[in-house]
């Protein structure tokens, strides 16, 4: 780790004491004690693998489509529990192909995004050499490489034969961006966009016989990631003849010229979607739902004609570049919602919505807390996707180490709860709200707002308040189940909760429990009777997790820990049981270097930097969680072992009497892992 220096150790012990200063976001622990641990990609122990939660083959019920506002099948509802795949991480090799689609099912997930793949160079940055996308090096954009189509092909049948659906986006990264946002009003683009749209989901897959259009493991089809006419145009990126500047329209214009020249960007817009919807779904022959970009890039009018809804979530998205910084803060410490409360306002009524980009960025230190809070509140929300972004974005690769912010190949401490986030969401541990709050939105106001504002999303969170007398908070949306309807288009409540002031906010199921009385130590709570989980910050308290099992954590890196403890067959925690424990810390790559930024007095933040040759390589090293957990099984029938990284066991964890007989666990360091397996016979 990077040295500090002693009048920055002496500034960071005078500032930890200091009421208010929040003392585990300052100080970068040391790397005494961590041990290299990178989950396996070959196959291992039953204990670890959740494929079981699939019904392979993907589409083996016929083609998803929307019953009721969800999505379905001939079985009924259908939750996609994803990852993406991005740019040259689309293309595998066979055997890899093979590893990368038995890992996923594993960890229970059953859709893969397969994303910005089309251009013939795909995406460096920060430590990612360019790598190939989907076109043949010709410099046409055009004509695919034979190989890389194969690969990819290859690796949907893959996908496909483990019961793991594909998202395909289309228009992601072509022409370098060139065209973002202009694609509405330009006939010669909207046709390329059309040719390759056709090129790909009409090419029979040798290895199923299908074509993608023919063949229901395809999911969901998106026209367009992150692009809109309405978000490009207000920033200043679009312009055409005789349209004015945003700058002109707010301050020349009368507001019955700013709604008619709003209508006509929704004119071009909207008719830009339609047209290509329609040839999705009508030539090319699609029967899956379609849906044409994320909601905050522009007006919910202009998507509305779409199938369901999709929307993009960062806690604390890293800046990037030479030197990359990144405000190292756990979400558990936000008293509104962090990025929680966010997405639930992109929810709107009468159809499917899916969150199909959502991560805690490496490095943040609490970076294993993402996932589970996303998929306890989706589940809860009643939501129909969500996307862990992204599984990887290299080609022929297996990383032992974090190459990229928003890769979770290698992130051990994020992947350990990947079985507990399938359990909570995929198999429906965490119940969905039977209450529904449906507070109403106009599309007027939402014109106001991209009017009077230069970003794109508008605020829908002041609308609902303003719709609901202030009642439909952030906090309250944590504790209910919201749908915003656009212009009372659908039957709405009428009446809502009175707000709650409280620090503590319960779902009304009283599964889920974000707890902020410690507005510097926060607590994160799952209870249900098949998962337990808990993320925050805690040591010395004993945590009731419900139905007879408790947690004491000792002392950790960060003060803070993730915890999940998931029963395999759904029976609970007392007989006849198997489970698995997944426990973690802070976890970074080997020979990382971070630094802690001061601001302009001199004074350390809460952002952690480093140079790109800081960033260290594989493989991860991460701590071990000293804890002690009490289950309401009997000692004498109770085993627990310590697992390698396949979920082999490697070392039997004593169980000790505690009261009326119970079991206890004592888990530890000395164990070098971040799960074990216990067994009640």
């Amino acid at each position: 780790m990077k040295r500090i220096s002693v009048l920055t150790v002496s500034l960071l012990a005078a500032l930890c004491t200091m009421p208010g200063v929040f003392a585990q976001d300052i100080a970068i622990p040391s790397d005494d004690g961590m041990f290299p641990f990178v989950i396996s990609y070959a196959k291992g122990s039953p204990a670890v693998d959740y494929s079981f939660l699939l019904d392979g083959p993907a589409g083996k019920d016929g083609f998803l489509r929307i019953e009721n506002g969800h999505f379905a099948n001939d079985k009924g509802r259908v939750r996609l529990n994803a990852t993406n795949l991005t740019a040259a991480a689309n293309f595998p090799t066979h055997e890899q192909a093979e590893r990368m689609a038995s890992r996923l099912a594993r960890l229970g997930i059953n859709c893969v995004r397969l994303h910005y793949m089309d251009w013939s160079y795909g995406p460096g940055g920060f430590n990612l050499e360019i790598e190939p996308g989907i076109f043949a090096e010709d410099g046409s954009e055009r004509n695919f490489d034979r190989e890389r189509l194969d690969r990819l092909e290859y690796l949907i049948s893959q996908f496909k034969q483990r019961g793991i659906y594909v998202d395909v986006n289309l228009y992601v990264a072509r022409y370098k961006y060139k065209y973002k946002g202009v694609n509405a009003v330009t006939p010669e683009i909207q046709a390329k966009e059309r040719e390759y749209a056709r090129d790909l989901l009409t090419h029979v897959n040798p290895y199923t016989g299908l074509s993608l259009a023919e063949d229901p493991c395809m999911a969901l089809v998106e026209l367009n990631n992150e692009d809109a006419l309405f978000s490009y145009y207000f920033w200043n990126s679009v312009h055409q003849d005789g349209w004015p500047t945003p700058a002109q329209l707010r301050q020349e214009y009368s507001d019955e010229q700013k709604r008619a020249f709003f209508h006509t960007l929704e004119s071009y817009e909207r008719s830009h979607w339609d047209n290509m919807y329609s040839f999705i779904k009508e030539e090319l022959g699609v029967k899956v739902p379609v849906t044409s970009t994320q909601v905050d890039w522009t007006m919910p009018s202009c998507v509305g004609g779409m199938d369901y809804y999709d929307h993009h979530a960062y806690w604390q998205h890293p800046q990037t570049g030479a030197q990359w910084r990144t405000n190292n803060i756990a979400m558990v410490n936000d008293p509104a919602g962090g990025e929680i409360s966010h997405l639930i306002t992109r929810r709107f009524d009468g159809k499917p919505f899916t969150v199909s980009e959502y991560n805690h960025p490496y490095p943040s230190f609490y970076g294993a807390e993402g996932q589970p809070m996303l998929h306890a509140y989706a589940a809860f929300q009643g939501w129909d996707g969500v996307f862990a972004y992204s599984y990887n974005n290299r080609m022929d690769e297996e990383p032992e180490g974090m190459e990229y912010f928003f890769s979770f190949a290698a992130r051990t401490d994020a992947l350990a709860h990947f079985i507990a986030c399938a359990a909570m969401y995929l198999r429906g541990d965490v119940t969905e709200s039977a209450r529904c709050l449906t507070p109403v939105v106009t599309l007027k106001s939402l014109e106001d707002q991209w009017v009077d504002k230069p970003t794109a999303a508008g605020d829908l969170l002041s609308l609902i308040k303003s719709s609901t007398d202030g009642h439909l908070t952030e906090e309250t949306m944590l504790q209910h189940k919201v749908s915003i309807a656009l212009d009372g288009d659908t039957e709405v409540n009428k009446t809502f909760p009175e707000q709650n002031n409280t620090p503590v906010h319960t779902s009304d199921t009283r599964q889920i429990e974000w707890n902020n009385e410690d507005p510097e130590k926060g607590l994160f709570f799952v209870r249900t009777p098949n998962v337990k989980l808990f993320s925050g910050f805690t040591e010395g308290k004993t945590l009731d997790l419900g139905d007879g099992v408790s947690l004491s954590v000792g002392p950790t890196k960060l003060g803070w820990t993730t915890i999940s403890l998931t029963s395999r067959e759904a029976n609970g925690f007392r007989k006849h049981s198997k489970a698995l424990l997944a426990a973690t810390g802070y976890t970074h790559n080997k020979g990382a270097r971070f630094s802690i930024e001061k601001d302009n007095d001199g004074n350390p933040t809460k952002f952690i930097s480093a140079h790109g040759d800081d960033w260290g390589t594989g493989p991860m090293v991460t701590e071990g969680i000293p804890a002690s957990i009490t289950l309401p099984s009997r000692a004498r029938r109770t085993k627990c072992w310590a697992l390698d990284e396949s979920g082999e066991r490697k070392a039997e964890v004593p169980v000790r009497k505690g009261r009326r007989g119970k079991a206890v666990l004592e888990i530890g360091p000395q164990y070098k892992t971040v799960w074990y397996e216990i067994v009640v016979r």
